[in-house]
Parts: C-alpha cells; sequence; structure tokens
C-alpha cells in the first residue's frame, strides 16, 4: 500500500507540474510575469519529485535503461562543468537571463522531469497525461480568445503587435503551444481507446487550436501542427497494419522537411514562399551561434550568454543587414543549447533526442504496445521537436517537449504495457499486508525535496517581488535597496539606475552603474549607460567606449 500511495503521489505531482508551469502567471508580483515564475515553480516541482522518484526505482528496470540514466548524468555533469569553467557570470550561468531564465537551473529542471517521466510512464499516466493536456488546452483557448478581443485582464505592457501571449509572453510561443495541442487533439480524436465524448471534444479542441494559432498572426504554430499530424497519420498507419502506407508517409515527410529546411536557409523551390525578413534575421542568429559552438568547443559561452556574445560573433553581412540588430537567443533549441554549452551538452542532447525516436521506432516495430495513447504523445513530441529547430526555448514549452521525452523513453522501455500495470497492481496488493501505512521515509523525503527546491529555485523570484513592491513606493533608498538584492538581476539595477538617472539622483545612477559593470562586465546595455549618465567623467566615458568596442567590434561612436 505504501508503494502505491507513493506512486500515485508521483503521478499526480507530476501532472500538477504540467498544469503549473504552463498556467502559472504573477502579473502582481515580480517585474517579469513570465518565466522568472515558471523557473521557480519548475524548479521545486523537480526537485521535490527527484527525491520521490529516487526513493522508489526498485520497481524501475534499471537494466534496460541504462543509456537513458548515461545520458542524463553526463548532461547534469556538464551543466555544471559549464558553471564552473565557461567564464560567464555565476548568477546568470544558473538563473538565466531576464525574459528566458533558461539557465543551469532549468536545464537540471528539465532533465529531472524526462528523467522522472521516465521513471513513472505506463499506459495509465500517458492517459492521464493527454487529459490534464487538453483541459489546459481548452483554458489556454479561451484565455486566447479574451485576449483577441481585447479584454486582458492582467496589466501587461505589449512589446509585440498581437495581444494574444496566452501564459507565454510572446503570441509565437502561445500559437506553437496551440501547434502541439492541436497535433495531440488531431491523434486523441482518432483514439478508440477513449470514450465518444471525449474524442467528440478533441476534435473541437482540435479546430479551435487551428483559430487560437490564426489569430496569433504567428506562422510557426501551423508549421508544428502540419508536423504533428504527419507523425500520427504515419502511426496510425502502422497501428492498423498498412506498413506500405506508413512508409510512404515516412519518405513523404522526410522529403517534405527537406525542402522545409533548404527553404529555412533560402535555398530550394520553396525559398521564395518561405523566406522573410524574420527568418533573414534568424540564420544571422544561427550562424553566430555555430560561431560561438566552434570558438568555445568545450563550455560554449555559458547558458543564455548568447546575448553577450552576439555582436562579438555576428557576421559582416549581418552587421550591414541591420547595425542594431539584436538577440538573447539563436532562436534554435539545439543551437542555444550548442552555443550555451559546447559540443559536449549539445552531443548529450542530441543523444537524448535519438534515444525518444529511437524508443518511437522500436515501440512501432514491436507492435504490441503501439496504442493510441502513445500515438497522440509521439505526435506532441514531433511538433514540440519541429517548432524548437526555428524557435526559442520557453521554459513551459520546454517542459513539455522534455516530459514526452520521457513518456515515450519510459514507456518504450516496458515489455507490454499490461503486463506491466497488472504487475504493479500484483506488487501492491502483496504489499498491503506487510506496509499499511507510510513511513517517516516516505513523510520526509518529500519535505527534503521542497526544502532544497525552494532554497535554489525561489531567491531570484523573492528579490524580484521586493523589487517589484519597492517600485510602488517611488522611495529612492528603498528601490536602490531592493535593486541591489541577491541574487543580483542585471535588469533589476538597470531598471533602478534609469529611474534614479530620471529623477536626478545622478550620484547614485553613476555608482550602481559602476557596480553593475563590475558584476556584469559583458552587459553592453550597462556600457552604453555608463556613456551617458550626466556625473560620468571624461575617464568613466572612455573605459565605456572601449568595452563597446571588446563588445562590438563594429561599434561606431
Amino acid at each position: 500500500m505504501q508503494r502505491k500511495v507513493e506512486k500515485r503521489t508521483i503521478e499526480n505531482l507530476l501532472l500538477l507540474s504540467l498544469f503549473t508551469i504552463v498556467l502559472l502567471v504573477t502579473p502582481y508580483s515580480s517585474i517579469d510575469p513570465i518565466n522568472l515564475s515558471k523557473m521557480s515553480a519548475l524548479g521545486v516541482l523537480s526537485f521535490i519529485l527527484f527525491t520521490l522518484t529516487l526513493k522508489n526505482l526498485r520497481s524501475w528496470n534499471i537494466s534496460k535503461n541504462r543509456i537513458l540514466i548515461s545520458l542524463c548524468i553526463l548532461f547534469v555533469l556538464q551543466l555544471f562543468f559549464i558553471l564552473a569553467f565557461s567564464g560567464r557570470n555565476l548568477v546568470e550561468n544558473f538563473y538565466g537571463v531576464f525574459g528566458r531564465n533558461t539557465g543551469i537551473l532549468t536545464y537540471l529542471s528539465f532533465v529531472i522531469m524526462l528523467f522522472v517521466s521516465a521513471v513513472m510512464a505506463s499506459q495509465f499516466i500517458i492517459s492521464r497525461f493527454i487529459l490534464i493536456f487538453l483541459i489546459v488546452g481548452v483554458i489556454l483557448i479561451a484565455y486566447g480568445l479574451i485576449q483577441n478581443f481585447g479584454h486582458e485582464p492582467f496589466p501587461y505592457s505589449y512589446t509585440y503587435g498581437n495581444k494574444v501571449i496566452g501564459t507565454f509572453g510572446n503570441p509565437n510561443f502561445h500559437s506553437a503551444f496551440m501547434g502541439i495541442l492541436g497535433a495531440l487533439a488531431f491523434a486523441t480524436t482518432l483514439n478508440i481507446e477513449f470514450s465518444k465524448i471525449i474524442r467528440i471534444i478533441s476534435g473541437l479542441i482540435f479546430l479551435m487550436s487551428i483559430f487560437s494559432i490564426n489569430s496569433t498572426n504567428s506562422w510557426q504554430g501551423f508549421f508544428n501542427l502540419v508536423a504533428g499530424m504527419g507523425v500520427a497519420g504515419i502511426l496510425l498507419a502502422h497501428k492498423r497494419g498498412w506498413r506500405k502506407l506508413g512508409y510512404s508517409f515516412t519518405i513523404i515527410g522526410i522529403l517534405t522537411a527537406g525542402l522545409i529546411g533548404l527553404g529555412l536557409l533560402n535555398q530550394g523551390p520553396l525559398a521564395n514562399i518561405i523566406s522573410k525578413a524574420s527568418l533573414t534575421a534568424r540564420r544571422f542568429y544561427w550562424e553566430a551561434a555555430q560561431k560561438m559552438l566552434f570558438d568555445h568547443p568545450l563550455t560554449g559561452v555559458g547558458l543564455d550568454g548568447f546575448g553577450d556574445w552576439f555582436r562579438r560573433s555576428r557576421s559582416a553581412e549581418a552587421f550591414e543587414f541591420n547595425a542594431s540588430l539584436t538577440s538573447d537567443t539563436a532562436h534554435s533549441v539545439p543551437l542555444d543549447i550548442a552555443a550555451g554549452g559546447g559540443f559536449p551538452l549539445l552531443l548529450i542532447y542530441l543523444g537524448l533526442l535519438s534515444l525518444t525516436l529511437y524508443s518511437i521506432v522500436k515501440v512501432v516495430r514491436r507492435g504490441t504496445n503501439l496504442s493510441f495513447g502513445f500515438i497522440s504523445i509521439s505526435s506532441a513530441w514531433f511538433s514540440y521537436q519541429a517548432q524548437s529547430l526555428i524557435s526559442i526555448n520557453q521554459i513551459a514549452l520546454g517542459f513539455i517537449g522534455w516530459t514526452l521525452s520521457g513518456l515515450i523513453i519510459g514507456y518504450a522501455s516496458l515489455e507490454n504495457s499490461e503486463v506491466e500495470m497488472e504487475a504493479v497492481k500484483k506488487t501492491f496488493k502483496g504489499s498491503v499486508k506487510r506496509k499499511n501505512s507510510l513511513t517517516f521515509t516516505s513523510f520526509i523525503t518529500p519535505i527534503i525535496g521542497l526544502i532544497l527546491g525552494c532554497l535554489i529555485s525561489l531567491p531570484p523570484f523573492i528579490a524580484s517581488n521586493r523589487f517589484y513592491e519597492g517600485l510602488k513606493t517611488s522611495d529612492a533608498r528603498v528601490v536602490i535597496e531592493k535593486a541591489y538584492a541577491k541574487p543580483l538581476d542585471p535588469r533589476r539595477l538597470m531598471i533602478a539606475v534609469n529611474i534614479l538617472e530620471r529623477n536626478k539622483f545622478y550620484k547614485e545612477s553613476l555608482q550602481m552603474t559602476k557596480y553593475t559593470s563590475q558584476e556584469f562586465s559583458d552587459l553592453y546595455e550597462v556600457w552604453t549607460t555608463l556613456r551617458s549618465l550626466t556625473n560620468a567623467s571624461d575617464v568613466d566615458k572612455s573605459k565605456a567606449l572601449k568595452e563597446l568596442l571588446r563588445l562590438d567590434p563594429n561599434f561606431k561612436p
């Protein structure tokens, strides 16, 4: 009974994580109401799940998952190698930059979620994951409609032309989520294992996801929706025993993907259709990421360090295209990982993707475990991977992608899902006589995970919240005190500098700018600000100019 309760607790907490991380926003508590809160929640939940899962590994077939375990361990070791030797500011390396927060903590949490999902994978948990995903999707469809009609309940300041941002802070991310949702709903509609009402609802969700993508004016949702639907069609053909049709669809899909890939690179017959200004900018980001990778092959430039290095790594063509063009991400998850973590992290990441793909092929070839639920999550996984090639690793989307990988890998390691479920039931039944109450260890384990998760993940959110509250006071002393709160955030410091300068606290703004430049010397903004401050001396401006030339060889005073 004890093991049954613990297993159900892990399953419920994993599903709660999906609900929480995707939907959580804190518009009245932080200067970043989207990513910072998601990172903190992801960190806390992942540590709790990790401690619980470690205690329940006895029922998991470790011998069949040695490759997965090895890849996860290597990924984590490389993360800490990057933290120690990349030369990047430790705080930004660990927590990531403002507005992204895809630093070491986030990727560590992703690996944990993948591992936990693999351990817990079963037909039962996959079915529940799909249902929770659809529920979350319905909530976001409704929220997107509210935003589309101009009735946003939260005081967001929009930096994009479109207000349909969901709980992701960007219409492109909302579009991508709807593409994943649409792929999942499409496959679920075909799932005869679900009741008729659920299939009808799934069909409606699929249609509404298409409308939601269209409302964002972002094409990438359609891109990854089609990718997911294509995979659903291929797997369904294999499920029905139509092998030749399945192989034909696979070949067509590979050829289509190749043509689209060439089009993104402004090559091939689809170049004129696909190419546009935003994709041109993406190509420059991709080129810069490749340069960072080859210039720093072992550690990269540090996670979330792309923005600090872009100007130093961009090509002359990129500068001529738009001298003011900049970005804090490569707009491609694999290239972001490559630029931030070097060849080792990239290769391990590709190893995890390859293992996931192999697991799908393994289930298809075996046939007995190719359930409709597995088809649904595989379609959603391919949909996520399609958007990840051309977009940013937003925390909620990344959580979905890594968790789906874990479910797929773990499910493929089962000999037979029905046998596995019966074995679990027998194990629980046999243990009732031995233990019918939770032990002290069972109680203390999640408490340890909670404490560790809070101590590691919450400090940046707490500091941001205190600064946010300090801004409301309009008291310069309070603003200064809260801006210096640990862990430091250069964005928070620069906001305070601008406030102090506008209110003629020239001495304080200069002092804070110099402090920021010492802590975050690769931050381009701090040096441009130093040159513009009222109390900046000629020596200060000369030093700022020297640093700007270091950070941007093309800089022209």
